[in-house]
């Protein structure tokens, strides 16, 4: 066996230095090809004087090949490992001997360097196909004609072995009409009846090393019907899984038209029928034909014949077969479908990272079905794949469940497939049903958006540091991260940092400023043309570090033009040094803010109150003005001075003169008496006469007397406003 490593020590001196650094090797187990990354190949020991060290890390310095998958790793002080990397991928076939040599130096200045030899072990590797057979998830379809003659080729299947070695070729299933060489010839090895049901034919192709190692293609054959039958009577029996024995499968009448008829006899010609065989004719009744033995549909023999027997049976009338008459018996055993497929799983659970895309296999499900052939089940996705554009396929054999495009967690989070499995009874299928959850994994790929991602603006040259140019922000937003988690960078153009953003990190609005100002006057600076390129990064994370940040681009031009007049001072007439900050404050409207539906409502319901305010004044005003304009014509009527009304008839007038001692001019009253309807009566308590009322207006009248007591009366009414005249003029006003 070639040693694993071949261990060379090269030491090279320096002038006077007597001590070189020395290599101590542990050798690993043998390294196979296609071993894995960070896989350790051997642990390598640098041992120095006392008080004297290396400078660095040992280094490989050659290498042959110069392109190889090693690493040195510091393991301790003086111990460094040597690993493997991930490319160039170890394969013996390719390069079967690494030859490397390490070199080291400490700080005396001696050096030492050390030769290692690794040789690569050879890995048996399976073989592979070319051609249409690569493609493991698909068949290969062939279409022959059925009078296609046995030993025709049909296919040449092309394997390679990496080794090299010599390969065998095996077709399953057995017996199916088909054989393939060593060369992978596949040749016909029967002769095919397109009007038998058997119409395809699906072949697996087996490739084996001598190592046991071995790859498989499927192969789907269809037959191609031509004219190539003459007519002939034939008999079909179909029995359901198990036909019992000497279950009778046909009965064949015939008879002959000579006269006197001629005896027929009943030959077998060709199949399974005659002594020792499935069927037989039944004794002294060669036209019934019988089951020799009983027929079970799972019976391994059952199974490689198909299922299906044809027989020949030749029907003559007389010894020297002059006139004979061919039948064709055709007996079917069916299967009976007895089971339902049944899931390993009533629920599976899978989950996909977000970033994963079509051909990921996601997961697999399982259904057994206990029927012939065991476990013959088709599966399908039925329900649960709710997007437009469906994100999950299901190969119908294995059940592996594949991405067909990526998915999307700020879209849909999670997928709940229903899986359907159907068996393979083509008349009657039985069908089971699992839950498939498919979770996906959240990650960050999606980039900031921002807007505008183009914006130009002009500017002058005199404006003041910390101004934020034409109050332009960035609005920016990323789909799969907060908006505080972006920061800014500008990673061109800006030349002499005249701009920068204002937060830097932290916010999705920063704004626009001017960092440095312009000093054109100096003949310094000439660019006024600035293009800007601004990265948006979503890493500025608080508790941890972002992975596979996402980066958004926008563009900003900027043009800066000259004045020729400084500008005004703004505080006083000297110029003051420092830095001027410019806070800009922008109202903005947004119709999603919920001050922005409150704030209408508040006005329409001021707006009603507003209205039912004016209408009610309205309609007081004009109540008021009825008021005023009857008060006005009641107030508007001449009232005479001093008149007097007293109750009584219609036709009675009085006209009194009232004199006033205080004025010489005499008054003249004219009383008009109207009548009034007097409802109720009353006795008064001075006098204790008996008055009449009116119960609406409150008028009184006495009630009328006889004469004598009449006058009786008014002269007491009188008598004492005659002796004790008032001082103005009094008048009675009696409301009707």
């Amino acid at each position: 066996m070639i040693p694993f490593f071949h261990l060379l020590f090269m030491l090279v001196a320096a002038p006077d230095i007597v001590a070189f650094p020395t290599f101590v090797i542990e050798n690993a187990s043998p390294l196979l090809e296609n071993a894995s990354e960070h896989t350790r190949v051997a642990v390598i020991t640098v041992a120095v004087s006392p008080h004297i060290s290396l400078i660095g890390d040992p280094v490989i310095i050659n290498a042959n090949p110069v392109v190889h998958p090693f690493v040195l790793s510091r393991r301790s002080t003086h111990q460094w490992e040597l690993f493997t990397t991930r490319v160039p991928k170890l394969d013996f076939e390719t390069v079967a001997l690494y030859s490397l040599i390490i070199y080291a130096k400490d700080n005396q200045g001696a050096t030492a360097s050390q030769a290692i030899s690794i040789q690569i072990a050879d890995v048996n590797e399976p073989p592979a196909f070319s051609g249409p057979l690569a493609q493991a998830d698909q068949a290969t379809e062939i279409y022959i004609t059925e009078d296609t003659a046995p030993g025709t080729v049909i296919y040449r299947a092309a394997a390679k072995d990496p080794e090299g070695a010599v390969l065998e070729c095996f077709l399953f299933p057995e017996g199916s009409g088909f054989t393939i060489d060593s060369l992978g010839t596949i040749s016909t090895a029967a002769v095919f009846d397109f009007e038998s049901e058997t119409r395809s034919f699906s072949l697996v192709i087996k490739v084996v090393d001598p190592g046991g190692l071995f790859t498989a293609g499927n192969l789907k054959i269809f037959l191609i019907n031509v004219n190539n039958k003459d007519p002939v009577l034939t008999c079909r029996y179909t029995g359901k899984e198990v036909i019992a024995n000497d279950t009778v499968v046909a009965k064949l009448l015939c008879h002959d038209l000579d006269d006197p008829p001629d005896t027929i006899h009943y030959a077998p010609s060709s199949g399974p029928v005659g002594s020792g065989q499935l069927f037989k004719q039944v004794p002294n009744a060669e036209n019934f034909i019988q089951v020799a033995k009983e027929l079970d549909y799972e019976n391994p023999e059952m199974i490689a014949a198909g299922h299906v027997f044809e027989m020949m049976i030749s029907v003559f009338d007389d010894l020297y077969l002059s006139h004979t008459v061919t039948v064709t018996i055709i007996v079917e055993i069916a299967p009976a479908n007895d089971f339902s497929p049944v899931f390993k799983a009533a629920h599976y659970s899978f989950s996909v990272p977000e970033t994963s895309g079509a051909f990921y296999k996601v997961g697999k499900v399982t259904a057994i079905d206990e029927d012939h052939p065991p476990n013959c089940v088709m599966y399908k996705i039925t329900s649960g794949d709710i997007q437009v554009i469906q994100r999950f396929w299901i190969h119908p054999l294995s059940g592996m469940i594949e991405l067909t495009t990526q998915p999307d967690y700020e879209t849909v989070k999670q997928y709940n497939l229903t899986v359907e499995g159907v068996d393979c009874d083509r008349f009657h299928p039985r069908t089971a049903m699992t839950m498939v959850t498919v979770d996906v994994e959240d990650e960050n790929d999606e980039a900031p958006v921002c807007t505008p991602s183009f914006y130009k603006a002009v500017i002058f040259d005199n404006v003041v540091a910390g101004t934020n140019i034409n109050g332009f922000e960035l609005n920016c937003h990323d789909r799969d991260s907060q908006d505080f988690e972006m920061r800014f960078e500008m990673v061109s153009g800006n030349e002499n940092h005249h701009f920068g953003f204002d937060p830097t990190r932290g916010s999705n609005t920063p704004q626009l400023i001017v960092k440095n100002p312009f000093n054109f006057e100096s003949g310094a600076e000439l660019q006024q043309w600035y293009h800007l390129v601004v990265h948006i990064i979503d890493d500025n994370l608080k508790h941890s570090r972002a992975t596979n940040p996402r980066t958004g681009t926008a563009i900003i031009d900027i043009y800066v033009t000259r004045v020729n007049t400084s500008p005004p001072p703004t505080t006083s007439s000297e110029q003051r040094k420092g830095l001027t900050i410019v806070y800009t404050a922008i109202n903005t409207y947004t119709s999603s803010d919920w001050y922005i539906p409150f704030i209408f409502t508040l006005m329409a319901v001021f707006f009603a109150g507003l209205v039912s305010w004016v209408c009610f004044l309205l309609w007081r005003y004009g109540n008021m003005m009825g008021c005023c304009q009857k008060v006005a014509k009641e107030f508007s009527k001449p009232k005479p001075t001093g008149m007097k009304y007293i109750a009584g008839d219609r036709n009675q007038k009085e006209k009194i003169v009232i004199g006033n001692r205080n004025k010489k001019q005499g008054v003249l009253t004219e009383t008009t008496v109207y009548e009034t309807i007097f409802d109720g009566e009353a006795v008064d308590p001075v006098s204790g006469n008996v008055y009449e009322y009116n119960s609406r207006t409150g008028a009184r009248k006495w009630k009328k007397k006889p004469p004598g007591h009449q006058k009786e009366s008014l002269v007491n009414m009188y008598s004492p406003a005659e002796a004790h005249p008032p001082e103005e003029p009094i008048s009675l006003k009696i409301p009707m």
